[in-house]
């Protein structure tokens, strides 16, 4: 069944998942989601579903480039998710 939600995006461009639909589809705190925009739509899935898809898709060189990119995000997640690294990025955004 389709769940229709209103929310908002805060300062930072952060929204929230309600509960009721982060239950059903078992997201919980460090649930990796991919976000895409497609034809001015944003749709959200999680990793492993997308990734199960693109792995049917993809070709060689476009999966090599997905793994790097993988790769890359994971080696900087620890950069990524430093407050006072955001605090300082802020002042430029």
């Amino acid at each position: 069944m389709a769940h229709v939600r209103m929310v908002s995006v805060s300062s930072k461009g952060q929204i929230v998942i309600p509960e009721d639909i982060r239950k059903e589809l078992a997201i919980k705190e460090g649930t990796k989601l991919i976000m895409v925009e497609r034809d001015g739509k944003i749709v959200i899935e999680k990793e492993s579903q997308w990734l199960a898809k693109m792995e049917k898709t993809l070709t060689t060189e476009e999966k090599e480039k997905l793994g790097w990119l993988l790769l890359a995000e994971k080696s900087l997640a620890k950069d990524w998710s430093d407050p006072k690294e955001d605090a300082v990025w802020a002042k430029y955004l």
